[in-house]
């Protein structure tokens, strides 16, 4: 998979470009999503991979709270909005 880093919150970063990638159609880049995550957890353990996901989380919120600010939206309500996004696509 290449670089594995041991740092959570780069560790997030490389998922993030993982996804990028993905943004510009589905295929077997999820595949390298599991790949690395599981390269992650073969090195550090489970708990890691807790770590990793809060990253992904507060960094997701900084983005949404960033698109706030420069809109002069809540952030509250876009995180709303962004959850509905979700649930009607279920």
């Amino acid at each position: 998979m290449g670089l594995i880093y041991d740092d959570p919150d780069l560790a997030a970063l490389t998922l993030t470009r993982l996804a990028a990638e993905e943004s510009e159609g589905p295929g077997a880049l999820e595949s390298r999503m599991r790949d690395y995550l599981g390269d992650l957890e073969q090195r550090n353990g489970t708990a890691y991979l807790e770590l990793v996901a809060i990253a992904l989380a507060r960094v997701h919120f900084k983005s949404l709270d960033d698109l706030a600010r420069a809109t002069g939206a809540d952030s509250t309500a876009l995180l709303d909005a962004a959850e509905m996004d979700t649930l009607e696509a279920l």
